[in-house]
């Protein structure tokens, strides 16, 4: 990937994730594609913006992770399965999950 594109982290809540919208020239296209893709999966993935190797964007309540490394990212989401899974099921919002204290 160009060190100037940007594509789709979708990570499962334990971690696990792929990519997809790949190449986009801007943030805003693959935010666009995010937004338009659907339900594809089973569940809602939890989508980030990112270059090759880092996120370098992020929704509400996981601004956190900007900056960050995708491998880093995934590492930390594991540790909180279980918090980020109950708060999703039952619409909490994720700012009282404390993603620092993984870090």
């Amino acid at each position: 990937m160009d060190a100037n594109t940007y594509q789709a982290i979708l990570f499962h809540p334990d971690g696990d994730f792929v990519t997809d919208f790949r190449n986009r020239e801007t943030k805003q296209e693959v935010w666009d594609e995010i937004n338009d893709m659907g339900s594809r999966w089973i569940f809602y993935p939890i989508s980030f913006v990112a270059t090759d190797k880092t996120i370098v964007d992020a929704p509400e309540g996981f601004e956190f992770f900007k900056g960050k490394r995708i491998k880093t990212v995934s590492r930390i989401l594991a540790k909180f399965t279980e918090e980020l899974c109950e708060a999703i099921n039952k619409d909490y919002p994720v700012h009282h999950i404390d993603f620092e204290f993984a870090y």
